[in-house]
């Protein structure tokens, strides 16, 4: 009987895969070098995307001057300022450090510096140490990874509804 709920089971698994690939539309996704590609203002309006994805209401972004810029947003009652960085470099500690003034400039609960690069190691103890938030690019990646399956799932309930 296990044997045969397991067949079941992979060829459900199979079927499933068969119709995302069926309906996949590879122009609609987004890889990592489509975000390395991105100006500022362009990564920022797709972080706040996906940020939205994630259940924040974002609500404001101000410039940050030469080291990104700073959006706000809020989940589950906790206000956000999150620190954009689009960087074909590291990260320094001095996107750390803006965060932390944002957050407390602004009155934040959190703060999150979000990059398409990697955090230097001293980016990376400040941050441990003032309760900062870091997504780099492994992170990022994933946050990717899952934007473009919830776009490939509307996609392919749009196209077809039976398989949904």
């Amino acid at each position: 009987m296990l044997d045969i709920c397991e067949a079941i089971h992979l060829d459900l698994l199979v079927q499933r895969l068969d119709a995302r690939l069926v309906h996949f539309d590879p122009d609609r996704t987004v890889s990592i070098a489509h975000v390395d590609a991105m100006n500022t203002d362009d990564f920022e309006k797709f972080l706040a995307a996906l940020f939205r994805i994630a259940g924040f209401e974002i609500d404001e972004t101000r410039p940050g001057g030469d080291r990104g810029s700073v959006m706000f947003g809020t989940q589950f009652g906790k206000r956000v300022v999150i620190h954009a960085i689009s960087e074909s470099g590291s990260v320094a500690a001095a996107a750390v450090q803006d965060a932390i003034s944002a957050r407390n400039v602004y009155a934040c609960d959190d703060a999150i510096v979000v990059t398409n690069a990697y955090f230097t190691r001293s980016a990376t103890d400040l941050a441990n140490a003032a309760g900062i938030a870091l997504i780099d690019r492994v992170e990022l990646q994933n946050y990717l990874d899952e934007y473009n399956l919830r776009i490939t799932e509307a996609y392919q309930e749009v196209a077809n509804p039976a398989l949904a």
